[in-house]
């Protein structure tokens, strides 16, 4: 709080009377077109999409999508270079697994018994990756490496969307951090499996007690409306920790649980009818040769949007609400607000400092003289105020107590 600012100025307490600030006119109130205009701009929906457009939201997410897709093949490789000497033998097990992957991202995978339209992988030669060599040490790597980066990305672009700077902490401790929720998110993949597969027997279970087929229209309904629910309740417990966890923004409950429904439903969507955007993409005689991955960019693209609009509903309805999104203590609230004020004396200072020198511009003779030794007195009071006011650290330890401070000065003694 002591750093100089461009010109010294003059002290707060010799406000000349004819010196005021100004307050924004009033805004007319529009009437025909231009009021319905500013009512649809005062949506909050449409304020969101604003506030995520002017964030550079669609550039951001851009960089997620390939952050995304390498950490995606990473982890497939990973996956089957470990686990397909457990599943390599077991049909059943192999169908579970990519049915359950082909959840997350539609289409993915090609297996035996997958209903149309194909997929962009090939169960067979995932399974030919078995290995617990080379190959799979590699594999390691590159999945941590990956995954830490989309989840270090991740973490950067929604604090853009609230308006914060990244993290200050321990680059070692950081990594470490992406890597146990690295580990989390599989695990929560797991999960899923595991309650997919409760659900859908359970499904099946009711289904046959109450004499439905499998290929009834009811059976399959319900199947599909089971698959969304848990879909859409796992996608939104993902982006609510992704926000508050992974971010580290203090969000509170109701507003985080908004967020997640809103992110949780539009990534359910996108991953119920992910099968057509995705076969739409690879029948694309344009990119035919690239087919294999244009599809899962695209998916990829339009989720990370989804991430980010839904962070961005959260962050316009905190600002909305005036609260601050930045995770501070009280003691940092008030270092915070101690700068504000030195900052709004120093402006003050300046304004005066002008004001004088304007009038003393302006005077002629004995009173022009006077007006000079006045300013010159003035600067010199408002540099031994300056001096008086403490450092961050002298402030911090004044409010533990350690040093008296009042009213900002060390000494307790006033401005003049």
């Amino acid at each position: 709080m002591t750093i100089d600012r461009g010109k010294q100025g003059v002290r707060d307490a010799v406000l000349p009377s004819d010196v005021s600030g100004a307050k924004p006119d009033p805004v007319p109130e529009a009437t025909g077109i231009a009021a319905l205009i500013q009512r649809v701009m005062a949506f909050r929906p449409v304020r969101v999409l604003l506030h995520y457009s002017n964030d550079n939201g669609p550039l951001i997410a851009s960089g997620m999508t390939y952050q995304a897709v390498f950490a995606l093949f990473a982890a497939l490789w990973f996956t089957f270079s470990v686990a397909g000497f457990v599943i390599a033998d077991n049909p059943g097990a192999q169908a579970r697994i990519f049915s359950t992957i082909n959840g997350f991202i539609p289409n993915l995978i090609d297996y035996p018994g997958k209903s149309a339209p194909p997929g962009t992988i090939s169960s067979d030669a995932l399974l030919k990756g078995t290995t617990l060599g080379i190959g799979g040490a590699i594999s390691l790597v590159g999945v941590l490496f990956t995954a830490i980066g989309f989840l270090a990305t991740l973490r950067t672009a929604i604090r853009i969307m609230f308006g914060l700077p990244n993290v200050a902490e321990n680059f070692a401790l950081r990594k470490l951090k992406d890597l146990g929720l690295a580990v989390a998110f599989g695990a929560v993949v797991v999960f899923t499996a595991v309650l997919s597969f409760v659900s859908n027997t359970a499904l099946g279970f009711v289904t046959s007690l109450l004499g439905l087929g499998d290929a009834s229209p009811a059976a399959q309904f319900g199947t599909t409306a089971t698959a969304f629910l848990v879909l859409a309740i796992v996608d939104a417990a993902i982006l609510m920790g992704a926000m508050r966890i992974l971010s580290g923004i203090p969000v509170p409950v109701r507003r985080l649980l908004a967020g997640g429904a809103i992110g949780g439903f539009g990534m359910a969507v996108l991953q119920t009818v992910g099968t057509s955007l995705l076969g739409g993409a690879t029948s694309n005689p344009v990119v035919t040769v690239f087919a294999t991955t244009a599809g899962v960019l695209l998916y990829f693209n339009f989720i990370c949007q989804v991430i980010l609009i839904a962070s961005a509903w959260v962050a316009v309805g905190m600002l909305d609400a005036g609260i601050d999104a930045r995770s501070l203590s009280p003691v940092e609230k008030a270092e915070d607000r101690a700068r504000e004020i030195e900052d709004a004396r120093r402006l003050v200072a300046r304004a005066n400092q002008e004001a004088l020198e304007q009038r003393a511009r302006e005077a002629r003779g004995l009173r022009r003289w006077r007006l000079t030794r006045e300013l010159q007195r003035e600067v010199r009071a408002e540099a031994r105020r300056r001096e008086r006011v403490p450092t961050v650290s002298e402030f911090t330890e004044a409010r533990t107590g350690a040093i008296p401070v009042q009213d900002g000065r060390r000494d307790g003694s006033g401005d003049r």
